[in-house]
């Protein structure tokens, strides 16, 4: 049953670009938003880096990504960090989040950074 569906999943989203045309929209979205959210953000020093819908925030202070973590995760935002000293937020939505889900998990990562920001001032 698993490869059938399987098969029907790729059947349906691989028949047009509607796919890879909605990628690339929402790809631009993010990298629009963290280009935004980093010039807010600035005395952090944040950097963002991605493609698609795989990016990533590196924080000079690997404390303050994983801070970032856990007030994201209190709101309800599943992100993890990795890089060599676990100092970049990885964010890796679905290729089938709308854009308005999208805006929203962006809004929240926003918030996160403000607050993890204010407790580590």
């Amino acid at each position: 049953p698993a490869h059938v569906t399987a098969a029907a999943a790729l059947r349906a989203y691989w028949s047009d670009d509607r796919l890879r045309l909605g990628t690339e929209e929402k790809a631009e979205l993010v990298g629009s938003y963290l280009d935004e959210l980093c010039e807010r953000h600035e005395p952090l020093g944040l950097e963002y880096r991605g493609s698609g819908l795989m990016w990533g925030l590196v924080f000079d202070e690997p404390a303050l990504a994983a801070a970032v973590g856990r007030a994201a995760f209190e709101r309800g935002l599943l992100v993890e960090t990795v890089g060599s000293r676990d100092e970049v937020v990885k964010l890796l939505p679905s290729l089938l989040i709308t854009p308005d889900e999208l805006t929203e998990g962006l809004q929240i990562l926003d918030d996160a950074i403000a607050e993890a920001a204010a407790a580590a001032a």
